[in-house]
């Protein structure tokens, strides 16, 4: 039986909501999307650069968030701990209910930039940590998403491509597997 599954709400806001996943899945469009998303149900949602390795990944953002409306806070090639840090302080000053973190895409066998998302995690608690994978993955997203899951701990799960010809086992199987909620098919 389907069971709607919700975004985490926090009790005192804001809501720290962390987007992390390999390279090239998605991650900085599902921001921007699920900021719009927030915004429309009137909340106040600010993204934050935490991808300083890609190149332009932070215009990116800050392209996606002046299309939706949504301020963009980022602090260049400084830490993204650092960033995540001063961006959830700074949203409790200026009264946004939800940080969305973007985060570097990474692969699940580097232990340096995993490390980098525990290290977010314990600085900024975030009150959700969701896996973008990309459709076109295959059965390969089962392994991904194990892996985030045992290194980070994440809550959920966004399936992203899914208007190419894949069927969605991925989806099924990350469910079965990880006992994790796929949130959104995109």
């Amino acid at each position: 039986m389907y069971k709607r599954q919700r975004l985490a709400t926090a009790p005192h806001p804001p809501t720290v909501i962390m987007l992390c996943g390999l390279q090239g899945a998605g991650k900085t469009t599902h921001c921007a999307k699920l900021a719009l998303m927030l915004k429309n149900r009137g909340s106040r949602p600010m993204l934050v650069a935490c991808d300083i390795y890609r190149p332009a990944a932070i215009k990116q953002l800050q392209v996606l968030g002046e299309k939706v409306g949504v301020p963009v806070f980022e602090k260049g090639t400084q830490d993204p701990v650092e960033t995540a840090k001063q961006a959830v302080a700074l949203a409790k000053d200026e009264g946004n209910d939800y940080v969305l973190i973007d985060t570097a895409g990474r692969l699940h066998i580097d232990e340096q930039l995993m490390d980098e998302l525990k290290r977010i995690k314990s600085e900024v608690r975030p009150h959700e940590i969701l896996l973008v994978v990309d459709a076109m993955t295959g059965q390969d997203a089962v392994n991904v998403a194990e892996s985030f899951n045992q290194k980070v701990g994440i809550d959920g799960v966004i399936l992203t491509k899914m208007d190419g010809d894949t069927r969605g086992g991925a989806a099924l199987s990350i469910k079965a597997i990880s006992g994790k909620p796929i949130l959104y098919v995109g």
